[in-house]
C-alpha cells in the first residue's frame, strides 16, 4: 500500500484533533497518543492499492467516565455512527450491515470493520484512562486482475464512494450524536439501529451482549474473535 501524499484536511467539529498519518497503523498510532492528547485525538490514513488494497484507516480515543464493562458498549455505538456514516455517502439503495459485533457489510460484501483497544491495567470496575476505536476499510481493490476473483468483498470505491475522507468526517459527528444520546437518554436509545443494521436476528442486551436463541455472549468474547479481519486488515 502506498499513502497518498497530500490528503485534503478534515472538517471536524470540537472537540476533535485530527492527525494525517502517511505510514504505520492509525490503531496503534492513536494508543500511542491516548495518555497524553486524551479524548477527541482521531488519527486517520488513506492508502492507493499496489501489492495489496487500499484502505481508510482511523482511530480515535475516547476517555469514558463509566466501568469498564458498562463503556465497552462506546464499540456498539461506535458502530451505529459508522453505518449512519457509510449510509449517508453510499448510493442510493445500497444496504449497510453488521457481523456481529464489529464487522461490516456493503451491498453484501465485506467492507472492513472496527476494533477496540483498553488501556493497559485497566479494571472491570472502573473506569479505563482510555480506549481507542479503530476502523479498517477496503478503499479500492485494485490490485485485483478482477474483481470477481474476490466476490467475499467490496471497496468503497467500487461502491462509489466518491470522497472517503467525508466517511471520516460524517463518523466524527455521528459518533459525537450517538455518545450524548447514550449519556443521556441511555443505551437501549442506541441498541435498536445496532440490531437494525445486524445480519441475523440476534438481539442485543442491556450490558450489550448478543442474545440470540439460548446464546449469549459478551462484547469482549466476540471482539476476541475479530473473524472480519486476519493480520492484515479487512479480508479479501
Amino acid at each position: 500500500m502506498d499513502a497518498l501524499a497530500q490528503p485534503r484536511q478534515l472538517v471536524l467539529p470540537p472537540p476533535y484533533t485530527a492527525h494525517w498519518l502517511p505510514d504505520g497503523s492509525p490503531f496503534e498510532d492513536a494508543q500511542r497518543r491516548a495518555a497524553e492528547e486524551g479524548a477527541g485525538t482521531l488519527v486517520w490514513q488513506q492508502t492507493a492499492g499496489g501489492n495489496g488494497p487500499g484502505r481508510l484507516d482511523f482511530a480515535v480515543v475516547l476517555e469514558p467516565d463509566m466501568p469498564l464493562e458498562d463503556a465497552r458498549k462506546a464499540v456498539l455505538v461506535g458502530m451505529v455512527a459508522l453505518g449512519d456514516a457509510l449510509a449517508a455517502h453510499a448510493p442510493p439503495e445500497r444496504d449497510v450491515r453488521f457481523i456481529w459485533p464489529t464487522g461490516v457489510i456493503l451491498d453484501a460484501g465485506l467492507l472492513g470493520g472496527m476494533r477496540l483497544a483498553v488501556a493497559p491495567g485497566a479494571e472491570e470496575g472502573t473506569p479505563p484512562d482510555w480506549m481507542v476505536l479503530g476502523v479498517e476499510l477496503i478503499a479500492d481493490r485494485d490490485h485485483l486482475d478482477q474483481a470477481g476473483e474476490n466476490p467475499g468483498s467490496v471497496s468503497l470505491k467500487e461502491e462509489e464512494f466518491t470522497d472517503p475522507p467525508a466517511v471520516v468526517e460524517s463518523f466524527a459527528a455521528h459518533l459525537m450524536l450517538n455518545f450524548d444520546r447514550w449519556i443521556h437518554a441511555g443505551f437501549d436509545t442506541i441498541a435498536p439501529h445496532y440490531v437494525g443494521r445486524l445480519t441475523d436476528k440476534a438481539a442485543i442486551s442491556d450490558a450489550g451482549e448478543r442474545v440470540l436463541d439460548a446464546t449469549v455472549e459478551s462484547i469482549e468474547n466476540g471482539l476476541a474473535k475479530a473473524d472480519w479481519r486476519d493480520a492484515d486488515g479487512p479480508k479479501l
